[in-house]
């Protein structure tokens, strides 16, 4: 939950910030654009260290803090995310600074991302194959949490840290 409201905190503090800020559908979509390289990274570690705050909690695969309130912020947040990094983003905008903001190369990067989001996902999935050969006590539900959580995490990071290096290269 604290993730979730952490995300809604930082988009809160986002808008309030352009709210007077005059500019035309070029500007925005730059200030856009480089406010979401910078923000993606911030929301790949928010994201890792929820996921760290639940798995330290686990015992005896009960889950003793973690209701079902909780899991569930993390299965929104995890939507969202992948929402976010499947589409163009910026759902509040108008049409003409989506489509500014989603140029080739962010296409690109987003493709990388996704990319090695995948690969993240399966390494994960493999480690989590073995864990269970070793430790049978892992759940599906657990399982199919850490691999959500690598591949997610991986490629929104990657994403940020490639539209970071394309806005400081431009």
């Amino acid at each position: 939950i604290v993730g979730l409201g952490a995300v809604l905190v930082i988009a809160a503090i986002a808008k309030w910030r352009i709210r007077n800020k005059p500019m035309n559908i070029a500007e925005k979509a730059e200030f856009l654009s480089k406010r979401r390289a910078r923000m993606l990274p911030a929301l790949a570690v928010i994201f890792l260290s929820q996921q760290a705050s639940f798995f330290s909690q686990m015992t005896g695969g009960e889950h003793i803090s973690a209701e079902k309130a909780k899991i569930s912020a993390w299965l929104v947040l995890s939507a969202l995310m992948l929402f976010a990094l499947a589409t163009k983003g910026f759902w509040f905008e108008r049409k003409e600074v989506r489509d500014l903001i989603d140029d080739e190369n962010t296409r690109a990067n987003r493709n990388e991302a996704m990319r090695l989001g995948f690969l993240f996902a399966m390494g994960a999935a493999i480690a989590v194959y073995i864990l269970t050969m070793f430790d049978p006590t892992v759940t599906a539900r657990e399982a199919v949490h850490i691999v959500m959580s690598f591949g997610i995490a991986a490629a929104i990071l990657r994403w940020g840290v490639l539209e970071r290096r394309a806005h400081r290269d431009a």
